[in-house]
């Protein structure tokens, strides 16, 4: 049974909830842990010495790094099955598609054939000399008139027959075979001359078992009709044309019961040709463009299933690979006689199939071990980050400072777990379990795949069932790149978290950036996504069109995080049902711009307005007071001012964060 990409994430998100006390965030339970050594005056003293940071994180990489190999290795392998499975496709489309066209191909070339013999006909049913021995009934004169037209005919446009016939079709002439004559003409051209008073032309199986392309024409002097004359080439000569112009091989097979044996076969001896009337039980093969007729195309003919199965087989002789098909070989009677075969010699495209599916691996697996690479350089970046973090706040004596910075790794630490339980989920529920056992069922039927496909009523829903896969593994393999990114996004802020307090620490000139306010705003609700769609706080944005800033980017993301952050808690702690978040952008005339960040939560008493700021200050059972604090610092840093209004208790609350256009007095940072 597969999961819908929505059913995996429901999943997986309540997975994530499950693995984590959502009671308290990373921030408390970092704050809890570090706190009497961060607020301890003496905390450097040797009766105080510094605290060791724990190995708090070893089951989070342990568990990114099994996630995000799996991912890797799973979407890698599909994408590499696909790819194949995709190309034979293509292959067999191909083939399919000459299969067909052999067929109008052939069509064509007798009409063009057809065309050409009317124009001789009406030659020579012009010919004044031809109409007297013709009319004087001299069969001799007419033999010496006609033999250097019907020589000329056939070295030049290889006419094969050419015949005079009585109106009541008895055959006067044979220019070609002039000792046979007397004989009546029955065949389907010559019924359809005589009825329709027109010419007509198709192909007839004659008596010696050949194909010969035939145009009937009735012959008319001064207005009466005198006679019909016939004009007939064999079609061999279509056969390597066909073969060349369509980069095909043909094998033209007749049904025994169509053929008088020994006909055939003295048929065989006028023409100097070989052929063997048993090879086949129920056909004979009366011309083709390959060599040889190979032991497996000849099984498959036995069978009795060439109408109904595709032709696939591998030639053990020349170790060639063909792959095609058979059309109906029907008489200008549209009776049907035997059948064309038309194969396609796939040797080079299978070898480049390999080849190519080869390359693949070698680079899934580059790709893969690169992939693997970074996110391992970002995890270890994430554990040498938080042993920096204690460290930079003891070593710089700033207890404040370095816990503003935990709570807000805390905040990204939290959508770092959850984007790590999406991940182990969604491969544990991946819709690629189910594709091992079409793998099994296509080896089974590798060498028969087409057929297969096409007939077996299990493998009819074979490409479907792929293709549904296909669409799955897709929409799977957007979200754990949309996680992993998001990972990459996470791991990089706390890193730049750190460097910018450690540019405080040591008195360092800041730097700023050409900044999107719109953009990140939504990362800034993207890290605490996971948390307000666990507790359902809807989020309302209401941006207006505005001019890109200059500003110290993290300090700015900083800010944000922190009040989407504090909002949330205060809809959490607030008795409504719905709880939602209002995100307000602005511009405050030329040069300044307005941030409102607006929750229907609890709200804020008026003798707390003046105190929320402070260090330390906070309503919040499990707060610590600082992410507030923190926020208003880094607005003052920026050139601007953080406020907050609410009407009272259970009224929610506004945050109103204005800063310049520009912030004056830093270098703008060009990398």
């Amino acid at each position: 049974m597969f999961l819908t990409a929505e059913q995996a994430s429901h999943q997986a998100l309540k997975a994530a909830c499950a693995s984590c006390d959502w009671q308290e965030t990373a921030a408390d339970r970092i704050n809890k842990r570090y706190k009497p050594a961060l607020t301890d005056k003496t905390m450097n003293t040797p009766q105080h010495p510094m605290v060791q940071p724990s190995r708090h994180y070893q089951n989070l990489n342990l568990k990114i790094l099994i996630s995000v190999v799996a991912a890797i290795m799973l979407l890698i392998g599909c994408r590499l099955w696909m790819l194949y499975w995709q190309e034979q496709q293509s292959i067999n489309a191909d083939v399919k598609k000459r299969v067909k066209g052999a067929s109008h191909v052939l069509d064509n070339n007798l009409n063009e054939d057809a065309n050409t013999l009317r124009g001789f006909l009406q030659f020579i049913s012009s010919n004044k000399s031809l109409q007297d021995a013709w009319l004087n009934q001299n069969r001799e004169e007419l033999l010496q008139l006609a033999l250097p037209i019907y020589k000329n005919l056939n070295a030049s446009n290889r006419v094969t027959h050419f015949y005079f016939m009585n109106l009541d079709r008895s055959c006067v002439l044979r220019v070609h075979r002039p000792g046979d004559f007397g004989d009546t003409i029955d065949r389907y051209t010559m019924q359809q001359a005589a009825s329709s008073a027109q010419s007509s032309s198709g192909i007839e199986l004659g008596k010696y078992g050949h194909f010969t392309l035939r145009v009937v024409s009735p012959w008319i002097v001064d207005g009466q009709l005198v006679g019909y004359i016939e004009l007939g080439e064999e079609i061999e000569h279509i056969t390597p044309q066909l073969s060349k112009n369509m980069d095909i091989d043909v094998v033209f097979a007749i049904e025994k019961e169509y053929l008088n044996r020994e006909h055939w076969e003295t048929g065989l001896k006028i023409l100097n040709r070989p052929g063997d009337w048993s090879q086949l039980s129920k056909y004979v093969i009366i011309d083709k463009s390959i060599e040889h007729i190979p032991a497996a195309l000849t099984s498959l003919i036995n069978s009795g299933n060439l109408e109904k199965t595709p032709v696939s087989f591998t030639d053990h002789t020349t170790q060639k690979d063909y792959h095609g098909g058979s059309v109906p070989l029907k008489d200008v009677s549209d009776q049907q006689v035997g059948r064309l075969i038309v194969l396609r010699d796939i040797s080079a495209q299978t070898a480049e199939l390999h080849k190519m599916a080869g390359l693949l691996l070698i680079g899934g697996c580059i790709v893969g071990t690169g992939l693997f690479s970074i996110c391992l350089l970002y995890i270890s970046a994430l554990q040498k980050t938080s042993w920096q973090l204690i460290q930079t706040a003891h070593q710089a004596g700033k207890a404040e400072i370095a816990t503003s910075v935990l709570h807000n790794v805390g905040n990204v630490l939290n959508s770092v777990n959850v984007s790590a339980s999406l991940i182990q989920n969604n491969v544990n529920n991946s819709s690629s379990k189910n594709l091992g056992k079409a793998v099994e069922v296509i080896e089974h039927h590798l060498t028969d795949l087409g057929q297969f496909v096409t007939h077996d009523e299990r493998g009819k829903h074979l490409p479907r069932f792929l293709i549904d896969v296909s669409h799955e593994l897709s929409s799977e393999e957007d979200k754990i790149l949309d996680e992993i990114n998001s990972l990459i996004r996470n791991i990089d802020h706390i890193k730049t978290i750190v460097e910018a307090q450690q540019k405080h620490a040591k008195d360092k000139e800041g730097f700023v950036e050409i900044v999107s306010l719109i953009e990140l705003m939504e990362d800034a609700i993207n890290i605490n996504i996971a948390s307000m769609e666990r507790h359902s706080v809807k989020i309302q944005r209401n941006y207006s069109d505005i001019d890109r800033i200059v500003t110290d980017k993290q300090l700015l993301l900083q800010i944000f995080i922190n009040l989407i952050n504090n909002a949330k808690y205060a809809c959490l702690e607030s008795n409504h049902q719905e709880h939602q978040i209002t995100l307000g952008i602005q511009p405050l005339g030329k040069e300044r711009v307005m941030i409102k960040i607006e929750d229907n939560g609890m709200g804020i008493d008026s003798k707390n307005l003046t105190k929320i700021f402070a260090h330390g200050f906070t309503t919040r059972q499990g707060g610590h007071g600082f992410g507030l604090h923190s926020s208003a610092l880094a607005a003052t840093e920026l050139g601007g001012s953080l406020v907050a209004n609410s009407q009272g208790p259970g009224t929610g609350a506004i945050f109103t964060l204005e800063i310049p256009y520009r912030l004056t007095g830093a270098k703008l940072c060009k990398t």
